[in-house]
């Protein structure tokens, strides 16, 4: 059986692949050599997170052995749960409201030190003994002083892309977040993504688009907690660069939270960023000269009080089922949806291929876009104001507004707002000669807590849509759906009515109304227009 140990070599091999790697990087080579070796890169990250899990599991495991009153003598000699203690800050009872107090949670004067192994500690002693005695401890070889050591004797440099900033950043980030969530009492599901700026759309190159996603992000519950943008030389330019990606922070999402962290790198030079509530960026703390001793033991105890300042914000914020956190992706097959501040956007690979299933095209899709601008319950498009939605490779992107999260349907009253917004959408797409042809509730969107939006207007077509024989898209539906072989608007209320059915079924007491309501839209009694005058809809109170 694998042990904690073996798991922990393992850690510190695939580390030092990745130091190798990265100075080979260095190195004038062909791209395509080049576009390998980040490949290599990315696929050797993934291996390093995934045996820091393995750890954490583990440790788990002994945990649980050692409190059944079982043996571990593993777990005993190894005192990495003391150790994390030296380097971490006492637990935080408030979140910073200013730039000043959080400079100060960054860097405390009273600040902890890092535990090393024994020879290292007493080899720094004789070289610098002013920051060994203010920065460092003494440890044995449990697992936090190992993998310190490492983090603090690792070469930085030399520094010759934007790449190589990135990775020794990501390094230490995700080292020392690692060390916490296995050793500290304070524990977090967490993602984090290095080098994550999005690759050109239809392209299956290594390049990527500049000011499209910051370098670096963490998110938890849903929501974005750190980002870091990386270049070559300049902090000015990644100050430049990162300012021009962040939003202001969704109340709906982040609540009350006043601020999330930030940073930017350049060279060997970091410096840590407040992203206030409004979208400013502000620097926080000194900059730090990652080259030198003294100031890489205090970034390396700034991530720790990072981690627990994130820690507290994931309490602060409003808990959200089915939110996206911004910058981050979701893909299914040909699709991916991209979730930024402000927007999202969409893209569909093999364009061509999606159209002759769905028996659709652009031209009907993006009557729909222009059908429903100006209606808050119909996604809104943005950025691109020509007809070019479609790249050489055959990729359709758009980019739409607002954001949203997968609604949460608690009580009637929310699900006649939802059915409400869901019946004015189907009104302007009806009255456009359009059907939506996939009203489910994956499909709906909740923007504020009294708005609603119909998404996914890729599944629309011309009404009536006459289904082709032996087409299997809407077998999964009843037949009492469609008009004979054909899809109309009644075929969307149809779908309307099981949906609000589904949602019903499960809720001890409804009202009469309600009901009715749906009966006439599983019966197709009503278009969608006169669904919106239905008095179970118009009546201000249930």
């Amino acid at each position: 059986m694998t042990t904690i140990l073996e798991v922990q070599d393992g850690i510190l091999k695939v580390q030092g692949e990745l130091e190798e790697l990265r100075k080979r990087l260095q190195e004038e080579m062909p791209e395509a050599e080049r576009a390998h070796l980040w490949k290599k890169e990315e696929l050797l990250m993934k291996k390093e997170d995934k045996l820091m899990k393995k750890e954490d599991k583990l440790r788990k495991k002994e945990l649980l052995l050692v409190q059944s009153g079982q043996n571990s003598t593993a777990l005993l000699q190894d005192r990495s749960g003391e150790w994390i203690k030296h380097m971490l800050m006492p637990g935080l009872t408030t979140l910073p409201q200013h730039d000043y107090d959080l400079a100060m949670a960054l860097f405390p004067e009273k600040h902890g030190k890092l535990p090393v192994l024994r020879r290292t500690y007493h080899e720094r002693l004789m070289k610098n003994p002013d920051v060994t005695e203010s920065f460092l401890i003494e440890a044995d070889d449990s697992a936090v002083p190992y993998r310190l050591t490492f983090a603090l004797t690792v070469s930085f440099g030399p520094v010759v892309s934007e790449m190589d900033v990135s990775g020794f950043v990501g390094l230490f980030l995700r080292q020392i977040f690692g060390l916490c969530r296995s050793y500290s009492p304070s524990k977090f599901t967490y993602q984090f993504f290095s080098n994550c700026n999005e690759r050109t759309a239809g392209s299956r190159s290594s390049s990527t688009k500049k000011r499209s996603r910051p370098d670096t992000l963490l998110t938890a519950s849903g929501c974005t907690f750190l980002i870091g943008g990386d270049k070559l030389s300049s902090l000015s330019d990644a100050e430049a660069d990162l300012t021009a990606k962040v939003r202001p922070l969704s109340t709906m999402f982040y609540g009350e939270l006043q601020f999330i962290l930030g940073y930017i790198a350049a060279g060997s030079a970091f410096q840590w960023l407040s992203i206030g509530k409004s979208g400013v960026v502000r620097r926080v703390g000194p900059t730090l000269d990652l080259s030198t001793d003294v100031d890489r033991c205090q970034y390396l105890l700034s991530i720790g009080y990072a981690y627990q300042l994130i820690k507290k914000m994931i309490d602060s914020v409003p808990q959200v089922p089915g939110r996206h956190a911004m910058f981050t992706e979701d893909i299914v097959g040909d699709r991916t949806i991209c979730f930024f501040p402000d927007k999202v956007k969409k893209s569909i690979e093999n364009f061509d291929s999606f159209c002759r299933e769905m028996m659709t095209g652009l031209d009907v899709i993006l009557r729909a876009y222009k059908a429903g601008e100006g209606w808050p319950s119909l996604p809104q498009l943005v950025g691109k104001k020509s007809d070019h939605y479609i790249s050489r490779t055959g990729t359709y992107t758009v980019e739409i507004r607002p954001l949203g999260h997968a609604p949460i349907l608690r009580s009637e009253q929310s699900i006649r707002t939802m059915a409400k917004n869901v019946c004015e959408a189907l009104s302007v797409l009806h009255k456009a000669g359009l059907v939506h042809r996939d009203v489910r509730l994956p499909n709906v969107v909740q923007v504020s807590q009294e708005q609603f939006m119909l998404i996914d207007l890729e599944t629309v077509a011309a009404s009536p849509f006459q289904l082709p024989q032996g087409f299997q898209y809407f077998r999964e539906w009843s037949i009492e759906m469609l008009e004979g072989n054909l899809y109309t608007p009644m075929s969307d209320m149809y779908q309307l009515g099981r949906l609000l059915e589904k949602d019903v079924h499960w809720m001890p007491e409804i009202s009469e109304s309600a009901l009715q309501f749906i009966r006439k839209l599983r019966s197709k009694e009503c278009t969608a227009l006169m669904a919106l005058s239905d008095p179970w809809l118009s009546d201000p109170v249930l």
